[in-house]
């Protein structure tokens, strides 16, 4: 249980009621306000209407918010990606999302001309997987979780659309492709920083993302980065081993074989981003993402590291990789271990990093165009392998395949 304490300079007055409220937030005025304007909109739809009106009933202050956003109100509205259940655009919202309420003028202030990313999900996902997403995206909002804003609906093509802030670097994995050059070691500390800080977010409320990679991680800046993506996110309690969805390389040995995840399988595939943080090459790039790499991985195949690494840093990198899932470190211990690296005794670790570099000085860095053909990183139904009976992985099974089922709603850019 978490207690939030306020202190005095949180209250104030509310200028309309005359009752305390909490940082320029009176929920009760705000509820009001909210309910009155319920006859103002509708999405066509009364299960989404509703959905967005509790959101709205029970926000605390305006980054809690959902609206229903009419399409007319997007201009330039750009096509970016194409996935197999998606289509990603950006667009400027002319409107813009909510900031505070002014008395003066009786409506609105907002950030006018937002620009926003678009994310259209076809008739393959329902509605409860559409809102669930969106109800698991709104609970870490601030907490190094992409902003969601609203929901609007495309008419020409009839989908609806989660709005959302737009990542100015997009994807952790195009970041690398075009700035890796650029970024220092304390850089890639610092965007390892914000990554599990998100992580560690969602693992407090015992919940686990279960699609955790590079491609699901998008930065606003060079090293902020933002967790997106939540439509595999469930509690921990939640297990259906029939069903495991993910991309080979990121996923942990235990989920592979048995199908079993845990916030300890989340661990094991953040111990694969820091790899492409660190190197700039995706896990398993130059092989197929097929049977015999899901067999390897499950008997203890480790991705190779192409450059050095300073060593705190690669120490708690293969830690993440341990087979054993008890003995992986658990969010919270990153957290700190990465946050002494990027913030205390610059001196002694930039020393450290000058070695490093110097031993790197002919490292060359990851080209796209080297990807193996069949190396598939979007997420898809992945079959739990047929294990003979005394328990160990045989390369020479035949009743084993990887079905080529898409379900990320962005095309993964490696």
């Amino acid at each position: 249980m978490h207690i939030i304490l306020h202190s005095f300079s949180d209250f104030r007055v509310c200028d309309e009621c005359h009752q305390d409220s909490i940082r320029h937030w009176c929920h009760s005025c705000k509820a009001k306000r909210f309910q009155n304007e319920f006859t103002k909109w509708t999405s066509e739809d009364s299960e989404i209407d509703k959905f967005i009106l509790h959101i709205q009933l029970n926000a605390n202050k305006h980054q809690g918010i959902l609206e229903w956003i009419p399409f007319d109100r997007f201009d330039d509205v750009t096509y970016v990606a194409k996935g197999g259940f998606s289509t990603v655009y950006k667009a400027k919202w002319l409107d813009g999302p909510l900031l505070s309420w002014s008395y003066k003028t009786k409506n609105w202030n907002r950030s006018k001309n937002k620009v926003v990313c678009l994310k259209s999900l076809d008739g393959s996902t329902n509605k409860n997987e559409f809102l669930q997403e969106i109800e698991n995206q709104l609970k870490f909002r601030g907490k190094n979780a992409i902003t969601i804003y609203g929901i609007t609906k495309n008419p020409t093509k009839n989908e609806y659309v989660i709005v959302m802030d737009y990542a100015k670097y997009g994807s952790l994995r195009k970041l690398l492709n075009q700035k890796f050059k650029e970024l220092t070691w304390r850089e890639k500390s610092g965007i390892l920083l914000t990554i599990i800080q998100g992580l560690e977010n969602i693992h407090e409320m015992s919940l686990m993302h279960k699609d955790f990679h590079s491609g699901n991680i998008v930065n606003q800046h060079l090293t902020g980065s933002h967790i997106t993506d939540f439509g595999l996110c469930k509690p921990v309690s939640e297990k259906n081993p029939e069903k495991v969805f993910g991309i080979i390389p990121y996923m942990a040995p235990e989920t592979l074989n048995k199908g079993d995840y845990s916030q300890a399988s989340d661990i094991y595939s953040f111990g694969m981003i820091m790899l492409e943080v660190f190197t700039s090459y995706p896990p398993y790039f130059n092989i197929p993402h097929d049977a015999s790499l899901v067999m390897d991985i499950c008997k203890g195949l480790k991705p190779e590291i192409k450059c050095e690494i300073p060593q705190l840093l690669k120490e708690l990198m293969e830690k993440c990789w341990n087979f054993d899932p008890l003995t992986r470190p658990i969010a919270k211990e990153l957290m700190s271990q990465l946050a002494k690296y990027y913030f205390d005794d610059k001196e002694h670790y930039y020393n450290e990093q000058m070695k490093t570099d110097e031993l790197n000085k002919n490292f060359i860095q990851y080209d796209p165009k080297e990807v193996h053909p069949k190396a598939i990183y979007t997420s898809r139904l992945i079959p739990k392998p047929i294990k003979p009976e005394d328990d160990t992985f045989d390369s020479r099974q035949q009743n084993f395949s990887i079905p080529n089922i898409i379900i990320e709603n962005e095309t993964q850019e490696m």
